[in-house]
């Protein structure tokens, strides 16, 4: 049996689904991989197990983030292919931006009344300089996984 969420119960569990590394990184190959990808894809790319990759693609299905976009068959079973779902509202989940502040422990910032941290909201100049870094940043990164993907294969 199916169960089917509506577009308001998603839009209540996008609001609780917070960073969470494996999700990221999830969300980080799909959007890498630019077309529908299986879970046991997902899972050889990112090095986790089957299950646990599963478990955080029916997360974001549930939250709206991610969708079922096709199935196929692979020895006799169906395999699903999920692609990401273009949304504004998604922009906080698969933004480079968001992903850089989440790496560098930015995503709250102390409450003014020294309460308990709130989420970190940036302006345009912000985002600007963030992407700045990120542009000076991605030719070292790409670099240094070149530079290892030559390594393994000698």
């Amino acid at each position: 049996m199916t169960t089917t969420t509506t577009r308001k119960q998603q839009q209540e569990r996008r609001k609780t689904l917070r960073p969470h590394p494996a999700r990221d990184q999830i969300i980080d190959v799909m959007r890498s991989y630019g077309r529908p990808i299986s879970p046991t894809r997902l899972a050889r790319v990112t090095g986790a197990t089957l299950g646990s990759v599963a478990y955080h693609v029916r997360t974001l299905v549930g939250a709206g983030v991610v969708e079922l976009a096709d199935e196929g068959r692979v020895r006799g079973a169906v395999e699903h292919f999920y692609a990401l779902v273009p949304n504004e509202a998604d922009t906080q989940l698969t933004d480079p931006v968001g992903t850089l502040l989440g790496l560098c422990g930015a995503l709250t910032v102390p409450a003014p009344d020294g309460g308990y941290p709130r989420p970190t909201e940036l302006d345009d100049r912000a985002r600007k300089e963030l992407r700045s870094v990120l542009d000076k940043l991605r030719p070292q990164v790409q670099g240094i996984v070149a530079g290892a993907a030559r390594r393994g294969e000698g």
